[in-house]
């Protein structure tokens, strides 16, 4: 979507960008209860649901977050993220 609004420019088509991540190595983490569950009690973290499951989804997951969404990086719990744009 965001490429689609012009928000951001994909290197190709987002089937073959997200193709040719998986053969790098990236690994999806599928929507689940438990990540669903800790999105709704993230105290302070502003509403926008989906930076909520991303924001679970890496904390549930001991991962470190890469992103250059303001409202994620100036969140105080306890998420490890590193700005995207820097």
């Amino acid at each position: 979507m965001l490429a689609q609004r012009g928000r951001i420019t994909l290197p190709t088509e987002p089937e073959i960008w997200r193709a040719d991540l998986l053969q790098a190595g990236i690994r999806e983490i599928p929507l689940d209860g438990r990540i669903a569950q800790l999105a709704t009690r993230l105290e302070g973290m502003h509403r926008d649901p989906a930076d909520r499951f991303i924001v679970a989804t890496a904390i549930l997951n001991t991962a470190t977050l890469l992103t250059a969404d303001q409202g994620i990086l100036s969140w105080q719990g306890e998420l490890k993220a590193v700005a995207a744009n820097e």
